[in-house]
């Protein structure tokens, strides 16, 4: 949490490592979250604040107002010096002089104070590791009171904030004859002449408060003393900060870039990582639908390619089978092959083709023509007498050996193929029936017969 640590400064000339300096530890709506005194050495390990606010003591600077008339920025510092130069008793170049904004009328708030104690104790307070980013006035650090001044009594000074960019101080006249408080004393010749509307005392209060027509009196807490606004503007001018090893201003905002850049760089790995598993699971979900609609496709590489392309074909077939689709191929194997009826071994069907293996390779086929039947061996006996001769007679010759059996598909089956438009085969006892139309689109390696059929027994069973 970004925090604020508010320092009451003794007399510059009095400051040193082993002060005792009062503080308030503030949070980001100026709520005091800690108050106490301890020794300006130790504070730092103590109470590590995010940033730094000095305020001086009452009795080491002037607050005053000048008008200028309207100038550029970069002529207003001039503008002011010149304009606080002839209320000064010695030279400008020896103080620190610092200024507010200039307001509609042409006023400007300008305070400023010796240099050379200024410049120590911004010093002071880097070497004991604050290093002050404002050095304010005693009257600006007080809060605002609406329609009126508020006033603190401080070492021997009664300390006033008038308005956002203006304050006075009065020293207390510890010799006053008056009966009144010295702290009113000092204050009522300012009240009398220019009486505000209301009047807020921060406790404690001082005793003897005249009564005034038309000023209200109010009392404030005493943590109040350290709730006032920062004006924007402060002694803790540039030329006299001491050189911050590690702390340079541009430190904060630069880390927390690149705090920003780091936080935004792993939100960004991580969101493509998250793409990236979404994508896998797509994918994967897209192929195991592909696969569930369309289970002919063998291997699914672009699934939404593949997907609109068998879409397009199914379009295009009207939404009806193919000739080459298994339904229609499985029913038109039934009335070609009716003696196949539960008498299947095997079926397999790819890529518009049918194939099946029957329980015997006979079935569906018959002797080729042309192709005599085995003889039978021949008689050595004869009915009757045997006729014995006296002379050699010659031996018989070897019986001639018996022919083999040729099987051809039985033409019935391909006058059945050839009405149902499919080409047949039969090669090793395994039955291959396609469409003649996806026949005739073999590349030419199987050539189609006159009919448009091509029905033939390629390489046949011997």
């Amino acid at each position: 949490m970004k925090t604020t640590l508010r320092l009451e400064l003794p007399a510059l000339s009095m400051l040193h490592a082993d002060s005792r300096v009062a503080f308030a530890l503030l949070d980001r709506q100026h709520a005091v979250q800690r108050t106490g005194e301890l020794p300006l050495a130790e504070l730092a390990a103590a109470v590590p604040p995010s940033r730094v606010e000095a305020i001086l003591h009452p009795s080491d600077s002037v607050l005053t107002t000048v008008t200028v008339p309207p100038l550029p920025t970069h002529r207003l510092q001039a503008a002011v010096a010149g304009a606080v130069e002839p209320m000064l008793l010695g030279d400008i170049e020896s103080l620190a002089v610092a200024h507010g904004a200039r307001a509609g009328d042409g006023s400007v708030s300008v305070a400023w104070a010796a240099r050379e104690p200024v410049a120590r104790a911004l010093r002071l307070l880097a070497d004991s590791g604050l290093p002050a980013d404002a050095l304010v006035p005693a009257p600006l650090a007080l809060p605002l009171t609406d329609a009126g001044w508020t006033v603190l009594v401080r070492d021997d000074h009664v300390v006033v904030r008038t308005g956002p960019q203006t304050g006075q101080v009065w020293a207390i006249d510890p010799f006053a004859t008056t009966d009144a408080d010295p702290a009113v004393a000092a204050l009522l010749p300012a009240l009398e002449q220019d009486a505000p509307g209301a009047v807020g005392w921060i406790d404690p209060q001082p005793a003897g408060w005249p009564e005034l027509s038309g000023t209200e009196r109010r009392v404030l807490p005493a943590a109040a003393r350290w709730q006032g606004m920062h004006p924007g503007w402060s002694l803790a001018l540039g030329d006299l900060q001491p050189h911050r090893s590690g702390r340079s201003p541009w430190r904060q905002p630069a880390a927390w870039a690149a705090g920003a850049a780091a936080v935004w760089l792993v939100g960004l790995n991580v969101h493509a990582w998250q793409l990236g598993r979404e994508e896998v699971a797509l994918r994967q979900r897209m192929t195991t639908q592909v696969k569930t609609a369309f289970p002919d496709i063998p291997v699914v590489l672009d699934p939404l390619r593949q997907a609109e392309q068998r879409r397009d074909a199914l379009r295009a077939a009207g939404g009806e089978f193919g000739s080459s689709d298994f339904l229609p191929l499985a029913l038109a194997t039934t009335q070609l092959l009716p003696a196949a009826t539960n008498n299947v071994v095997a079926l397999r069907y790819t890529l518009g083709e049918l194939k099946l293996e029957l329980v015997d390779d006979g079935i569906g086929m018959v002797a080729k023509a042309g192709a005599a039947p085995a003889p039978a061996p021949q008689q050595q006996a004869t009915h009757g007498l045997r006729r014995f001769t006296s002379r050699r007679e010659q031996a018989p010759a070897p019986a001639p050996a018996p022919a083999v059996n040729r099987m051809e598909i039985d033409p019935a089956i391909m006058q059945r193929a050839e009405g149902l438009s499919l080409h047949v085969t039969h090669d090793d006892g395994v039955w291959t029936i396609r469409s003649a139309a996806s026949a005739g689109q073999d590349g030419g390696s199987r050539p189609a017969s006159q009919g448009g059929v091509r029905i033939q027994q390629d390489n046949p069973r011997r």
